[in-house]
């Protein structure tokens, strides 16, 4: 089991059912972010953009976030099809690791 701290352990690890439940948890997430309580690692689209309406740009969105206190990262997921989710990730995503994977557009 992951370990969290006092400041990110009531983060949700759940399944998105549509993309305005993403888009709820990634309103959630960016107020999380501006008050200092995590950091943005990784983002598909920016927070602004998708928070404005991006969310019908593309057909699949990935936002990673780390605890500054403990370094749990979080990675939210949301495809516009199936759903998505929010879980513990190992390590923050490096898209030079997928070298042969595009971003879909």
């Amino acid at each position: 089991m992951e370990q969290r701290c006092a400041n990110c352990r009531d983060i949700p690890i759940t399944e998105f059912k549509s993309p305005a439940d993403y888009m709820a948890a990634l309103q959630s997430f960016d107020n999380m972010v501006k008050a200092g309580r995590l950091g943005i690692t990784y983002q598909s689209m920016d927070i602004p953009t998708m928070l404005a309406g991006g969310i019908n740009l593309m057909p699949r969105f990935f936002h990673q976030f780390i605890c500054p206190d403990c370094g749990a990262v979080y990675g939210m997921l949301c495809n516009m099809k199936t759903g998505g989710q929010i879980k513990i990730n190992e390590k923050v995503f490096d898209p030079s690791e997928y070298p042969d994977r595009k971003e879909e557009k």
